[in-house]
Parts: C-alpha cells; sequence; structure tokens
C-alpha cells in the first residue's frame, strides 16, 4: 500500500510494508533537475490476481505523498509532471490531466501477478513549492483499480416487485422497462414522459418500516427533475476500485494526517448499532496518531459516515462514486435480467454454513460453505441464521480453490469484488438536490485544517466543506442491515436506501471511490 524514502542530499533509505497484495518497494530517487526543479522517483510495483483482456482490465493508482523532515503537520500531496515518467516491458502508465497519480497497467492481454520493476514517476517539486536539497520523506501509495469502458448499458431491471419489496428500481417513463444510458447528456427524472427516467414505485421505498427520509425520493411520476450533463452517468470511462476501502488503507490515511486533522476521522468509541464491533464487524482500528494499527487489515474499513469517506477520497485524489455508476460496474453492457446480482444472474447462495479459517491473516479464507453452481452466486449477506457472525476479508470469494468464474467468485461483469454484499456502498443519489449538483470533480489530496473535504460539488456542503451525509445513499447491501429479506438489497437495481442519509457513523457503512480515465 504504501513505502517511505527519505530524500536527505540524495540519501535514500528505504521501508517497505505489504498489505492487500499490493506492495511498492525498492524505492529510490533515480535522478533530480535541479534547473526544472523535478524528481524521477523510481520503484517496483506488484499486485496479485491481474488481468488485462479484450474489454478491460486492472490497474494500480499510484500516488505521491510528501513532506519535510521533521514536520508535524499533514504529509501533502506530490504533483506529478505532465511528461517524463516511464515504465518497464509489459506495463503502461497514464498520469492525470491534474498530475495528482497516475494508473499504472499491462500493456498486453495476460492473468496472473502484475510485477513491475523500476516505474519511475517524475515530480514537479518546484511547482509543489520545494527547495533544492530539501530533506524529504516520500510516501508512495497504491489502490488497486478496475477499468469500466465508456458506452451504453442499462439502469434497472425491468422487475415490478409490488407492495412493500419494490425497492425504487430505476425505470422507462412509467413502463417498468429498463431504461438505457447512451450518453452523458442531462436527463429529466420522473413525470413519465418518453425518454424520461423514473423509479418504479418510488413511494414504496422502505427503511426499517418507514419511508426514506420521510418523503422518499423527490421527483417521481408527477413531479419532474432535471439531472444535468455534468452529472456522472457511467457513459463515459472510468476507474472503480476493485474492492472496498479496507483498513490499512485507512490507517496509512489516519496516521498520514495532523493530529487535529486524524482525531476528525477516529470512529473508535462512537459506534451504533452493535455492543461488540470490535469482534461482530471486524472493526480492529486502534492507537493513536501517528501510529493508528488495525488487527483486520484486509477488511473493510466500517463505521464509515460519509464525511469519513469523503476525506479519503479528497486526500487519495479519487472522487465519490454515483449509483448510475455503480450499475454500469456491476452490469456491464449487458442486458438486465430480472432480479439480478452484480454476477449477473438472479441466483443466491444462503447457505448457513460459512465458516472462515485463518481469521484476520492476508490468506484469511472459506472454509466451509463455498458454493460452486451455475447461476447461484456467493455473496455475504446474513439471511436466516448463518454461521459466519462477521464481515470478511475483501475479495474472499475470489480466493477460494474451487472459484470457476464469475458467479462463484462474487464478481461484477469488469471484476471487481463485493458489490453485492459485505458492507454497504455509499454513493451519490440522484434523488437528492445536493447530489445532482455533483459535477464529478476529484480531490485535489488536500484537506482543510480539520480534515473535511472540500471540493465544490461534493454532497454533504456546508460551510464550504463536506461535514454532513445529505445527498448520497446506500447501494449494493451491507451483510445484516436492514432486514426484512436482506437479500433483495444486493440486487443490482435495488434502491432501496438509495436516498437515505444519516449524520450517524453505522455498522456496516463502508466506502468505494472511482476516478475518470485520463
Amino acid at each position: 500500500m504504501y513505502a517511505k524514502i527519505l530524500l536527505l542530499l540524495g540519501i535514500c533509505l528505504p521501508i517497505f510494508v505489504y498489505p492487500n497484495n499490493l506492495t511498492v518497494q525498492q524505492i529510490s530517487l533515480a535522478s533530480i533537475d535541479l534547473v526544472n526543479d523535478e524528481a524521477d522517483i523510481q520503484f517496483d510495483l506488484t499486485w496479485d490476481h491481474s488481468w488485462r483482456d479484450v474489454e478491460n482490465w486492472d490497474a494500480a493508482w499510484v500516488f505521491v505523498k510528501y513532506r519535510l523532515v521533521g514536520s508535524m503537520g499533514p504529509w501533502l500531496h506530490a504533483t506529478l509532471a505532465a511528461s517524463g515518467h516511464s515504465t518497464p516491458s509489459g506495463a503502461s502508465l497514464d498520469v492525470s490531466s491534474d498530475g495528482k497519480g497516475a494508473f499504472v497497467y499491462r500493456s498486453a492481454n495476460g492473468s496472473g501477478t502484475a510485477s513491475f520493476a523500476g516505474v519511475v514517476l517524475r515530480w514537479d517539486y518546484g511547482t509543489d513549492g520545494v527547495s533544492d536539497g530539501a530533506g524529504i520523506e516520500i510516501a508512495v501509495q497504491g489502490i488497486e483499480m478496475v477499468y469500466v469502458p465508456s458506452g451504453s448499458y442499462w439502469l434497472g431491471d425491468g422487475e415490478n416487485r409490488g407492495g412493500s419489496q419494490v425497492f425504487g428500481n430505476f425505470e422507462a417513463g412509467t413502463t417498468g422497462a429498463a431504461f438505457q444510458v447512451t450518453s452523458e447528456n442531462a436527463i429529466t427524472l420522473g413525470g413519465g414522459g418518453v425518454g424520461s427516467l423514473g423509479n418504479n414505485n418510488e413511494a414504496n421505498m422502505y427503511c426499517c418500516g418507514g419511508q426514506l427520509n420521510g418523503a422518499a425520493d423527490d421527483f417521481n411520476d408527477a413531479t419532474t427533475q432535471t439531472l444535468p450533463a455534468a452529472f456522472p452517468k457511467g457513459f463515459d470511462a472510468f476507474y472503480c476500485m476493485k474492492y472496498e476501502l479496507t483498513q490499512s488503507q485507512y490507517i496509512d490515511f489516519m496516521n498520514m494526517l495532523s493530529a487535529t486533522q486524524a482525531a476528525r476521522h477516529d470512529s473508535t468509541g462512537h459506534f451504533v448499532g452493535s455492543a461488540n464491533p470490535f469482534s461482530f464487524y471486524r472493526y480492529g482500528l486502534s492507537g493513536s496518531h501517528p501510529n493508528f494499527t488495525t488487527s483486520h487489515p484486509d477488511a473493510p474499513v466500517v463505521y464509515m459516515s460519509w464525511v469519513f469517506a469523503a476525506a479519503y477520497a479528497d486526500w487519495a485524489g479519487l472522487r465519490p462514486m454515483t449509483e448510475m455508476e455503480f450499475e454500469k460496474a456491476c452490469r456491464g453492457p449487458n442486458v438486465p435480467v430480472i432480479g439480478e446480482y452484480p454476477w449477473g444472474t438472479a441466483g443466491i447462495d444462503l447457505s448457513d454454513d460459512l465458516t472462515l479459517s485463518n481469521i484476520g491473516a492476508a490468506n484469511e479464507a472459506i472454509n466451509t460453505g463455498y458454493t460452486v453452481h451455475a447461476t447461484n452466486g456467493n455473496c455475504h449477506v446474513r439471511a436466516g441464521s448463518q454461521t459466519l457472525q462477521m464481515m470478511t476479508r475483501v475479495g474472499i470469494f475470489a480466493a477460494h480453490a474451487s472459484n470457476t468464474g464469475r458467479v462463484t467468485s462474487g464478481a461484477t461483469y469488469w471484476g471487481i469484488m463485493d458489490m453485492g454484499g459485505n458492507a454497504w456502498e455509499r454513493c451519490v443519489s440522484v434523488g437528492h438536490p445536493q447530489g445532482r449538483a455533483f459535477t464529478g470533480n476529484h480531490g485535489d489530496g488536500v484537506l482543510n485544517g480539520n480534515g473535511f473535504a472540500n471540493q465544490p460539488s461534493w454532497p454533504g456542503q456546508f460551510s464550504g466543506y463536506v461535514e454532513t451525509n445529505t445527498g448520497v445513499g446506500y447501494r449494493g447491501a451491507g451483510f445484516e442491515f436492514p432486514g426484512p429479506n436482506l437479500e433483495r438489497n444486493a440486487r443490482i437495481s435495488s434502491r432501496r436506501l438509495a436516498t437515505e442519509f444519516w449524520d450517524i457513523v453505522l455498522f456496516d457503512d463502508a466506502m468505494r471511490f472511482v476516478r475518470d480515465a485520463p
């Protein structure tokens, strides 16, 4: 996830960290251009279960943090130069237009471990105001991502469930049929007209016996709203995190903030919904700044309010995912299957004998209950009296020896993991004015002094910072909440909590982020 070096008059002292199968090591300062104030940072990059095929690929989003030696302030975000980067044979690199990071990925079709020795990122340290010869600590961070190509796709699956089981799935007008997204142009929401995007029986979207936020969505068959062209609809290409944000990624973030900023994002001791979150929901964070640790590095970080999540996305140069992009990331370009889950079928395994081995270790695995079935996908949602009473590490179903592909691993069309269970995904809602105002701008790596995201247009704005949960909702299902019929929440089209915003920290709230493809 990260490694750091000390750059003091050209001396390089490497320190290595290896969580979640992505490693950055052998970091060195390859060269310094004192005229143009640029420095080449070289490192080796590896991660497991990599692939590239005719449609898409996985990649590592790599970005650099730095601080002056002896500084007690937050680590700063390094600006990459527009050119001068290089990769070894077999790798490609695309730097973002804003210089906040780069995507490194396979240059040819293949699968297995990605191992790229000698990746070079050129740092424009002059732009960042760093003096020649300054003593600098540098941390190289990496996040596994999946490329989702541009193109048309469908919202909603055409199912009209009726009554209290209607979860507000998108539809074309009032027809009940799926709606095809063919561009990033503005869309009319509600009203039932030709070409408008409706939500099926939106008044029957429920949470815990009541309507969402007291009024469900704010567009319906009688009332129209406009979803602006700037709102990311998923037609254009983007990268999506392969896994839910892990605890190891979060503690890296916490330890690199200032003490004041970190205090804002430490949810230890502020739990809602469980008497024993440490065992039941795998909340393993402990310690204090700048030495936070976790006993479950590869489990999703839970108790993630939108305020916490937005701060991480801003810090990492990523952005929130919209609920439309969520459906594209799950379904791909395929015509919808009624009642389908992220693995493309309407079948789900709800066996009661799911158990784990090597709990908490990097090789934590499914011990019993793994189903090999043509249509019933593996997914971690509790329905009935399952043996397993805790979160699992991210991507656990794909690692099983009996995995045969998309269905058994529970993967989306593009190869993204855990989109239908384990923990809820926070997405920008089309059913709220603050959600619809989102323009897709990316984080710039910088938080305000109190640790809040400060990106314009991001939902939850209050006095210029993201300080509330307004404008985001939940997609993809958590493993326990809310009942009944937990497995229905995991369906791609289910919008049961799509406009729900609680300004509290809940036990199965996680996060996943995206970034526009360069």
